[in-house]
């Protein structure tokens, strides 16, 4: 289990179950919330290569977390390469990686989550999301970013001005602009929460 205190609150993650919880309580993540509007992003891909993805994909996020929090090189990791090449390219730095969020509304906390990556470039800060997918889906990482987005921004008290997205897959590597569309993000979490208070009323109604 990992703890973090932030804003006044504690926030722990329990791997085997993939749970935040918030002062106790169990908090959607960020994952969660999007599949509101991605429910079926995966749908009729078979869960074996699914599992190998999610492995390569977890290989890949060590590999770049232990490169630039610990400096231990990787160096059969290909995607850890062109991540420094695409570092070297579009001349940006990482500030840091893996950080905890706490989203709010209304002043409450309702989601968690951990994003990937908070960076630089002329003395302005970002956010930025590796992916490993074979095709990177830009309109996921807009709502996944702008949520991310509103988290840190009320966690940390930095204003965050532009968002990437970081395609690495193999030789693959690009680094994409993500734009800011903080009202999107909200529409979605409202979403959710609309739909969440149906789904707990249904579970009520079958326990009867």
């Amino acid at each position: 289990m990992e703890t973090w205190n932030i804003k006044g609150h504690t926030v722990e993650y329990l791997e085997e179950s993939h749970t935040y919880l918030c002062d106790g309580v169990i908090l959607p993540s960020i994952t969660q919330i999007m599949k509101v509007k991605f429910k079926n992003k995966y749908a009729g891909i078979d869960e074996s290569v699914l599992n190998r993805a999610a492995e390569k994909g977890t290989r890949v996020h060590e590999a770049i977390e232990n490169y630039y929090k610990l400096g231990v090189e990787d160096i059969t990791c290909k995607e850890l390469k062109n991540m420094k090449f695409l570092q070297k390219q579009y001349g940006f730095e990482v500030i840091d990686n893996e950080v905890p969020i706490i989203l709010f509304k209304d002043n409450e906390p309702v989601a968690c989550g951990r994003l990937d990556l908070v960076l630089e470039k002329d003395k302005q800060l970002g956010l930025g999301d590796i992916k490993r997918t074979s095709v990177l889906d830009k309109e996921y990482l807009a709502y996944q970013l702008n949520l991310y987005r509103i988290g840190y921004q009320q966690c940390y008290d930095k204003d965050i001005k532009f968002l990437k997205g970081v395609h690495l897959r193999e030789d693959l590597r690009k680094y994409v602009e993500i734009p800011i569309n903080e009202k999107m993000a909200i529409e979605l979490l409202e979403e959710y929460y609309a739909g969440k208070s149906s789904r707990d009323y249904d579970l009520v109604m079958e326990s009867r």
